[in-house]
């Protein structure tokens, strides 16, 4: 799926869980439940799965896109570095803003979330989802950076034709066709992560979090997205794009 069309779709399920939340609201399940499996293990961590997955991916196939140039390669990276800062930045500007607008239910003398809590009491400032913003904008990075994985036949193809019949380029074609199984089996797991950001998603906006919130976390993450995938990553001076969009662009 495009991402564009993945961008609408998060959008809808946003607010269809918005709605389902406030006027339509489910029955308890084990999914409501903040200590379920997947958001204990998986959501909770999310951004470090994410890049689990992805930075061997990329290191993969750019090794192969770039003719192993190591400069290249680190500067497809450095994609993770970049989306790593504002995930970090923006969690942290959501801690910041609940701790402003927030006061302890029970007990005002209590002056932080965290000592609220620690008491027992319940801290009323306004919470920014973070999970919708995590697991949009995870699922988004994801989609882009698998795109070299639709057209990898393509980029075999162009390696075997354009690297030189000399030593450099033997490598080149070798190490093309060594690192394609491991193409493979990380693309799988990460799109297979994509799709349990998407599940998660759903019960996120079903169960939790005012439509404010979860509307400003998803907006944040879009944002976030396309300031960078589709405005900075086309000029020279940033860390570029996958080898497929790159293509596109100056092709």
């Amino acid at each position: 799926m495009p991402t564009y069309f993945k961008v609408a779709f998060y959008w809808f399920v946003v607010v269809a869980g918005s709605f389902i939340h406030d006027f339509l609201p489910l029955p308890q399940s084990y999914l409501s439940n903040k200590r379920n499996v997947f958001n204990v293990y998986f959501v909770k961590f999310g951004w470090g799965w994410t890049l689990l997955l992805l930075i061997p991916f990329i290191s993969f196939t750019s090794s192969v896109y770039t003719s192993l140039n190591p400069l290249a390669i680190l500067k497809h990276l450095s994609r993770m570095a970049v989306a790593t800062c504002g995930w970090y930045l923006w969690v942290n500007l959501f801690v910041y803003i609940e701790e402003l607008t927030g006061l302890c239910e029970g007990e005002e003398t209590l002056i932080s979330k965290r000592s609220c809590n620690k008491e027992g009491f319940y801290w009323n400032g306004f919470d920014i989802s973070g999970h919708c913003f995590l697991l949009i904008y995870s699922a988004l990075v994801i989609s882009e950076e698998l795109q070299p994985k639709l057209y990898w036949p393509s980029i075999m193809s162009a390696v075997v034709q354009t690297s030189p019949e000399n030593i450099n380029g033997f490598q080149h074609r070798n190490i093309a066709r060594l690192v394609t199984p491991l193409v493979e089996v990380f693309s799988f797991f990460a799109g297979f992560l994509s799709i349990l950001w998407e599940f998660m998603l759903v019960f996120t906006t079903i169960y939790f979090h005012t439509v404010h919130q979860k509307i400003l976390g998803a907006l944040i993450a879009i944002f976030t997205w396309y300031i960078t995938y589709r405005v900075w990553y086309y000029d020279a001076l940033s860390p570029g794009l996958p080898w497929v969009l790159n293509a596109k662009v100056t092709g």
